[in-house]
């Protein structure tokens, strides 16, 4: 499971405001049966307010989401469906997003 891989969200009760989860952790760890994941929210057309550095924001399938990077959860890697995409090219923009929740940068 690729760092930065992109699933849908399988959990039918956040799915309706969250519809994808990145994959944060690192491939090394791949054989833990659980990944960190942080939720992608859908941009609103009115132009939600984000906090840039908080919240990159990526497109998944042409539209735009933002990374809820303080909703971050362990998932059980049984529950994750095939990935869909892959966000490496935003790889700066989401660890920067991780160490700001985590160290204040």
């Amino acid at each position: 499971m690729p760092q930065f891989d992109v699933y849908q969200n399988p959990n039918p009760e956040s799915r309706h405001w969250a519809p994808y989860l990145v994959d944060l952790q690192h491939d090394m760890l791949g054989a833990l049966g659980t990944r960190v994941m942080a939720p992608l929210v859908a941009v609103a057309p009115a132009g939600e307010p984000v906090i840039q550095q908080l919240n990159p924001v990526a497109s998944i399938e042409g539209r735009s989401y933002y990374l809820s990077a303080a909703e971050m959860a362990s998932v059980p890697v049984r529950e994750l469906p095939d990935a869909i995409a892959n966000l490496s090219s935003c790889r700066d923009e989401l660890l920067a997003a991780i160490d700001l929740l985590f160290k204040a940068v």
